[in-house]
């Protein structure tokens, strides 16, 4: 009778404690790490039965790790709001530029790769205690990312200015991406780049704006000296621009004005709605 109770309290007690089960979801593929390490295996999209707690408190993660193509975007901006830097590349005149470079990242289907990805990279918590994560980005950031960024940032400084840049947008272009190619190889990084290409480059808004202004300056100067160079060669275009000014004034006065010119030899009335006569006094 009591063997009997034991097995009924044994069996109560396994039926009591439900085994916790997780999703992997499509796009991710899961390892699970027990107590004592990595469990065995690469497990793919689906159900995974991580069992019960043990005795003593502890149990089985699942780590997700991000196995889809992604797009990295390196961007080189003003600020970082992390670190409250200026990230701007520089060209060789030290003019800064902001720049968009993306890569286009895939994690090899080789379970040797997967699995030196998982031992080498520390996986970020989410809201299920039992479940961390590990994406595309977190590669990327480990093993390519300082390298790539300091190889643009020598890229950029062989050019002089940004006018430089655009001209050589494609060539730059190209630098780039064969940079990047060689760069992954090199770091014998655990993934492959399919793509990589310079998505945008921008000079600083403020540096552009004084561009703008300076260019305005230079086309008002280059419109005066043109006016004075027809002054010089025909002084006749003075008096056309005079003519011209004063038919402005009359097209829009409230008045009749009636002009002379200074020998008081020529005369004529520009007309308005009204009757009133403003005389120039002449010399």
């Amino acid at each position: 009778m009591k063997k009997l109770i034991l097995f009924i309290l044994g069996a109560f007690l396994i039926a009591s404690c439900s085994n916790d089960v997780k999703n992997i979801p499509s796009s991710y593929v899961g390892k699970k790490l027990t107590p004592t390490g990595w469990a065995e295996g690469i497990l793919e999209a689906g159900q995974v039965d991580l069992g019960t707690a043990n005795s003593n408190g502890t149990y089985t993660n699942l780590v997700l790790l991000e196995a889809s193509t992604v797009t990295i975007k390196e961007q080189f901006l003003k600020l970082d709001p992390t670190d409250k830097q200026d990230h701007r590349v520089k060209t060789l005149d030290n003019t800064p530029l902001m720049v968009d470079i993306r890569i286009q990242v895939a994690i090899p289907e080789d379970e040797k790769v997967r699995d030196a990805i998982f031992a080498t990279i520390t996986p970020t918590a989410t809201a299920d205690a039992k479940t961390s994560i590990i994406t595309v980005q977190d590669v990327y950031n480990k093993f390519a990312q300082p390298i790539i960024r300091s190889k643009v940032r020598e890229i950029f400084s062989m050019y002089k200015d940004n006018d430089d840049v655009m001209t050589h947008f494609k060539v730059i272009n190209a630098e780039i991406s064969t940079m990047i190619l060689k760069a992954v190889k090199d770091s014998k990084a655990p993934f492959t780049v399919l793509n990589a290409e310079l998505s945008n480059v921008q000079e600083d808004p403020v540096i552009l704006a004084s561009k703008t202004k300076l260019i305005a300056a230079a086309n008002e100067v280059k419109a005066i000296e043109q006016v004075g160079a027809a002054i010089r060669s025909n002084p006749y275009y003075l008096e056309a621009r005079r003519l011209d000014v004063l038919e402005t004034i009359g097209a829009t006065s409230k008045s009749n004005l009636v002009v002379m010119d200074t020998k008081g030899s020529t005369s004529f009335v520009l007309p308005t709605t009204t009757t009133t006569t403003i005389t120039p006094i002449t010399k």
